[in-house]
């Protein structure tokens, strides 16, 4: 995998049904799709704001239906598994594109 390159607005197209379907409040991309520097063996990152409802099976469910409908991989990192502050915080709050909202989906 990884030698898909997908466009940011492919990338919503596809993930948004799908953060319908799960307790997703907020989907950010960062990383080099969110930086314009892809490549073929790039993955697509991807933090989720679930409110610590999505854990386990569930959360490994998201990431492959993610991978599989991408079809390419995916670093997916949920809100309670980083610290506020810590650099991938930091990267995600100043580089990373909002793809989904829930509260401001129609």
């Amino acid at each position: 995998m990884g030698s898909v390159i997908l466009t940011e607005e492919m990338i919503r197209k596809k993930t948004v049904p799908i953060f319908r379907n799960y307790p997703v409040e907020k989907a950010v991309l960062f990383g080099s799709y969110s930086k314009n520097n892809v490549h073929s063996n790039s993955d697509v990152d991807l933090y989720i704001d679930t409110n610590n409802e999505l854990k386990g099976l569930d959360f490994v469910g998201l990431l492959d239906i993610l991978t599989e409908t991408l079809g390419t991989e995916i670093d997916l990192i949920d809100r309670s598994h980083i610290e506020e502050g810590s650099l991938i915080f930091n990267e995600i709050q100043s580089g990373g594109t909002v793809i989904y909202e829930k509260s401001k989906d129609c």
